[in-house]
């Protein structure tokens, strides 16, 4: 396959792109469930809430068991008590789950695939522009919206550290969730056959 990518920094130019990669059909709930896990995988249990083993007080028996007229209780900790503990607390909860590094391949494909068919994907040569201004002019132009840079340089990083609304990802740690969350990508020219090699295993 041969698309005819725009580049920000040169002229138009051909370049070869893997189909396996770069042209799969988009799949919403692949996607929808691959992020789920990725942002499930990031949530923290650090929510926590006293039972009442963790309450103080509530050692003596509020009255006695008979005689009173009253409904019998053991505890003034015990949850349905104001001040009491809290029933079926979910201290250190664990909310990681797993997915199949073949789904989570796939579901890249297809959110890379999707980006370049919206033309909000472009290809661009970072290697020469790092010292000097064009790279942030470049990314000025589009700081509308978050924008996602794909770059193994981390020149290049440290360049752009400091602006506002721009990511810079390595090849080999980009993720679904990288894409879903950037509606602009560009993708360093030497980065390309990085990211094919490793979505399709050197295929």
């Amino acid at each position: 396959m041969e698309k005819t990518v725009k580049k920000t920094v040169k002229e138009e130019k051909k370049m070869k792109l893997n189909p396996k990669v770069w042209d799969i059909p988009y799949n919403a709930d692949l996607v929808a469930q691959v992020i789920y896990v990725y942002n499930s995988n990031e949530r923290k249990g650090t929510a926590t809430v006293k039972s009442r083993g963790d309450v103080s007080g509530g050692g003596k028996k509020p009255w006695k068991q008979k005689g009173t007229g009253r409904a019998r209780h053991g505890s003034s900790r015990s949850p349905i008590w104001v001040g009491g503990g809290v029933a079926f607390a979910s201290n250190d909860r664990n909310y990681s789950r797993k997915i199949n590094k073949k789904v989570a391949k796939k579901a890249l494909c297809i959110m890379l695939s999707q980006r370049l068919r919206d033309k909000e994907l472009e290809f661009s040569s970072f290697t020469k522009e790092v010292e000097g201004k064009a790279i942030r002019e470049n990314v000025g132009k589009k700081m509308g919206k978050k924008m996602l840079l794909i770059s193994e340089s981390e020149n290049l990083k440290k360049y752009l550290n400091n602006m506002v609304g721009v990511d810079v990802v390595n090849p080999l740690k980009l993720n679904a969730k990288h894409i879903a969350g950037s509606k602009n990508i560009l993708i360093d020219e030497d980065s390309v056959k990085v990211i094919e090699e490793r979505l399709t295993d050197g295929e």
